[in-house]
Protein backbone atom coordinates (compact mmCIF):
# COMPACT_ATOMS: atom_id res chain seq x y z
CA UNK A 1 0.00 0.00 0.00
CA UNK A 2 1.83 3.61 -1.11
CA UNK A 3 1.49 5.70 2.03
CA UNK A 4 0.14 8.75 1.40
CA UNK A 5 2.11 11.75 1.28
CA UNK A 6 1.35 15.29 1.98
CA UNK A 7 3.64 16.89 -0.14
CA UNK A 8 3.70 14.41 -2.66
CA UNK A 9 1.17 17.27 -5.78
CA UNK A 10 0.85 14.58 -8.74
CA UNK A 11 -2.61 13.83 -10.13
CA UNK A 12 -4.75 11.34 -8.98
CA UNK A 13 -6.60 8.67 -11.06
CA UNK A 14 -8.96 11.60 -11.63
CA UNK A 15 -6.75 14.18 -12.62
CA UNK A 16 -7.37 16.03 -8.91
CA UNK A 17 -4.21 16.79 -7.37
CA UNK A 18 -3.44 16.39 -3.90
CA UNK A 19 -4.11 19.63 -2.60
CA UNK A 20 -7.95 19.85 -4.24
CA UNK A 21 -8.85 16.50 -2.54
CA UNK A 22 -7.81 18.41 0.79
CA UNK A 23 -9.73 21.16 0.29
CA UNK A 24 -13.44 19.27 -0.48
CA UNK A 25 -12.29 16.97 2.35
CA UNK A 26 -11.33 19.08 5.20
CA UNK A 27 -13.77 20.16 7.75
CA UNK A 28 -15.22 23.69 6.78
CA UNK A 29 -13.94 26.80 7.77
CA UNK A 30 -15.88 29.26 10.50
CA UNK A 31 -17.03 32.00 8.21
CA UNK A 32 -20.16 30.73 7.72
CA UNK A 33 -23.60 31.34 9.81
CA UNK A 34 -23.20 28.64 12.26
CA UNK A 35 -24.68 25.74 9.95
CA UNK A 36 -21.85 24.17 9.24
CA UNK A 37 -19.84 24.16 12.43
CA UNK A 38 -18.29 20.96 12.90
CA UNK A 39 -16.92 18.65 15.99
CA UNK A 40 -14.02 16.24 15.45
CA UNK A 41 -13.67 12.31 16.95
CA UNK A 42 -10.61 10.58 17.14
CA UNK A 43 -11.00 6.97 16.11
CA UNK A 44 -9.83 5.80 19.27
CA UNK A 45 -13.69 7.11 20.61
CA UNK A 46 -15.59 5.87 17.94
CA UNK A 47 -13.94 2.19 18.80
CA UNK A 48 -14.11 2.40 21.78
CA UNK A 49 -16.31 -0.63 24.06
CA UNK A 50 -17.91 2.64 25.60
CA UNK A 51 -19.19 4.12 21.87
CA UNK A 52 -19.81 0.49 20.23
CA UNK A 53 -22.27 -0.50 22.69
CA UNK A 54 -24.23 2.27 22.70
CA UNK A 55 -27.84 1.83 22.05
CA UNK A 56 -29.89 3.63 19.98
CA UNK A 57 -31.67 5.80 21.83
CA UNK A 58 -28.21 6.67 24.22
CA UNK A 59 -26.27 7.30 20.45
CA UNK A 60 -28.90 9.80 19.34
CA UNK A 61 -28.64 11.52 22.90
CA UNK A 62 -25.26 11.55 22.78
CA UNK A 63 -25.08 13.48 19.18
CA UNK A 64 -28.10 15.65 20.33
CA UNK A 65 -25.54 17.25 23.20
CA UNK A 66 -22.65 17.11 21.03
CA UNK A 67 -24.85 19.90 18.67
CA UNK A 68 -25.43 21.97 21.65
CA UNK A 69 -21.94 21.55 22.12
CA UNK A 70 -21.09 23.03 18.56
CA UNK A 71 -24.01 25.68 18.79
CA UNK A 72 -22.13 27.61 21.44
CA UNK A 73 -18.75 27.39 19.50
CA UNK A 74 -17.02 24.62 22.03
CA UNK A 75 -16.84 27.29 24.66
CA UNK A 76 -19.87 25.82 26.95
CA UNK A 77 -19.33 22.34 27.78
CA UNK A 78 -19.54 21.65 31.02
CA UNK A 79 -23.00 24.58 31.13
CA UNK A 80 -24.56 22.88 28.33
CA UNK A 81 -28.62 22.58 28.83
CA UNK A 82 -30.72 20.51 26.68
CA UNK A 83 -33.55 19.79 27.18
CA UNK A 84 -36.39 17.20 27.30
CA UNK A 85 -38.42 17.93 24.53
CA UNK A 86 -34.85 18.83 22.54
CA UNK A 87 -34.32 15.05 23.07
CA UNK A 88 -37.10 13.78 21.82
CA UNK A 89 -37.31 15.84 18.68
CA UNK A 90 -33.96 14.57 17.71
CA UNK A 91 -35.54 11.00 17.72
CA UNK A 92 -34.75 10.12 21.62
CA UNK A 93 -37.79 7.92 22.86
CA UNK A 94 -39.80 10.48 25.15
CA UNK A 95 -39.65 7.41 27.87
CA UNK A 96 -36.21 6.30 27.41
CA UNK A 97 -34.68 10.17 27.90
CA UNK A 98 -33.39 8.87 31.16
CA UNK A 99 -32.01 6.13 30.56
CA UNK A 100 -30.07 7.25 28.01
CA UNK A 101 -28.26 10.04 29.78
CA UNK A 102 -27.93 7.10 32.71
CA UNK A 103 -25.83 4.95 30.11
CA UNK A 104 -24.03 7.71 28.60
CA UNK A 105 -23.32 9.07 32.05
CA UNK A 106 -22.23 4.90 33.20
CA UNK A 107 -20.27 4.53 29.98
CA UNK A 108 -17.85 8.08 30.63
CA UNK A 109 -19.15 9.83 27.77
CA UNK A 110 -20.90 12.98 29.25
CA UNK A 111 -21.10 13.88 33.10
CA UNK A 112 -24.20 15.38 34.31
CA UNK A 113 -24.69 17.99 36.75
CA UNK A 114 -28.47 17.23 37.99
CA UNK A 115 -31.01 19.95 38.10
CA UNK A 116 -33.92 20.50 40.71
CA UNK A 117 -36.84 21.28 40.71
CA UNK A 118 -38.15 25.29 42.08
CA UNK A 119 -40.77 27.15 43.10
CA UNK A 120 -41.25 28.76 39.59
CA UNK A 121 -37.75 28.61 38.65
CA UNK A 122 -36.43 25.68 36.84
CA UNK A 123 -32.86 24.15 37.62
CA UNK A 124 -32.24 22.43 34.39
CA UNK A 125 -29.65 19.19 33.98
CA UNK A 126 -25.98 20.71 32.96
CA UNK A 127 -24.08 18.28 30.64
CA UNK A 128 -20.08 17.99 29.99
CA UNK A 129 -18.25 16.41 27.38
CA UNK A 130 -15.58 14.08 28.96
CA UNK A 131 -13.66 13.69 25.45
CA UNK A 132 -13.16 17.39 24.65
CA UNK A 133 -11.97 20.47 27.94
CA UNK A 134 -14.53 22.13 29.62
CA UNK A 135 -15.44 25.97 29.56
CA UNK A 136 -12.68 26.66 32.67
CA UNK A 137 -9.92 25.31 30.32
CA UNK A 138 -9.60 22.14 31.73
CA UNK A 139 -8.30 19.44 29.82
CA UNK A 140 -10.75 16.34 28.75
CA UNK A 141 -11.35 13.87 31.62
CA UNK A 142 -11.98 10.80 29.35
CA UNK A 143 -13.39 8.56 31.33
CA UNK A 144 -15.00 6.42 28.40
CA UNK A 145 -11.30 5.40 28.20
CA UNK A 146 -11.67 3.48 31.42
CA UNK A 147 -15.30 1.61 30.03
CA UNK A 148 -14.31 -1.71 29.15
CA UNK A 149 -16.56 -4.40 27.73
CA UNK A 150 -16.73 -6.57 30.73
CA UNK A 151 -18.25 -3.30 31.99
CA UNK A 152 -20.84 -2.51 29.01
CA UNK A 153 -21.72 -6.08 29.46
CA UNK A 154 -22.42 -5.38 33.23
CA UNK A 155 -24.80 -2.26 32.24
CA UNK A 156 -27.01 -4.39 30.00
CA UNK A 157 -27.33 -7.26 32.33
CA UNK A 158 -27.79 -5.67 35.67
CA UNK A 159 -26.95 -2.02 36.03
CA UNK A 160 -29.27 -0.96 33.80
CA UNK A 161 -32.14 -2.21 36.02
CA UNK A 162 -30.18 -1.22 39.12
CA UNK A 163 -29.92 2.75 38.04
CA UNK A 164 -34.05 2.28 36.85
CA UNK A 165 -34.81 1.43 40.01
CA UNK A 166 -33.01 4.29 41.31
CA UNK A 167 -34.76 6.78 39.55
CA UNK A 168 -37.70 5.49 40.55
CA UNK A 169 -37.32 6.41 44.13
CA UNK A 170 -35.76 9.92 43.91
CA UNK A 171 -38.85 12.25 44.98
CA UNK A 172 -40.88 9.60 45.37
CA UNK A 173 -41.11 9.00 49.02
CA UNK A 174 -44.38 8.02 50.27
CA UNK A 175 -45.57 10.74 52.53
CA UNK A 176 -47.28 9.81 55.97
CA UNK A 177 -50.82 11.09 56.92
CA UNK A 178 -51.07 14.05 58.75
CA UNK A 179 -53.59 11.60 60.75
CA UNK A 180 -55.40 8.87 60.25
CA UNK A 181 -58.61 8.94 57.46
CA UNK A 182 -59.88 6.07 59.11
CA UNK A 183 -61.80 6.85 63.04
CA UNK A 184 -60.98 3.51 64.91
CA UNK A 185 -64.90 2.48 66.48
CA UNK A 186 -64.67 2.98 70.17
CA UNK A 187 -64.31 0.44 72.91
CA UNK A 188 -66.91 -0.93 75.12
CA UNK A 189 -64.83 0.82 78.06
CA UNK A 190 -64.71 4.14 76.47
CA UNK A 191 -68.82 4.34 75.75
CA UNK A 192 -70.43 6.37 78.89
CA UNK A 193 -72.88 4.76 80.20
CA UNK A 194 -76.45 6.89 79.44
CA UNK A 195 -78.30 8.68 82.28
CA UNK A 196 -81.91 7.65 83.78
CA UNK A 197 -82.84 11.11 81.89
CA UNK A 198 -81.27 10.43 78.44
CA UNK A 199 -83.01 7.46 78.56
CA UNK A 200 -86.39 8.94 79.59
CA UNK A 201 -85.83 11.38 76.81
CA UNK A 202 -84.74 8.72 74.27
CA UNK A 203 -87.95 6.55 74.92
Amino acid sequence: MVKFNPRDKSRTSQGKTRAMVRKHTAPPSGTDNGCLRWQWFTIQLLESAAFTTLSANACRAFFRIVIEHTSHAALENGKLVVTHPQFVSYGVTGEYVADALDELEYKGLIKVRRGRAGSGVAHPNRFTLTFVGDHEGAPPTDEWKRCTAERCRKWSETDRKIAADKRGRVGRKKKTPLRDPEIPPLRDSEIPPLRDSEIRRAS
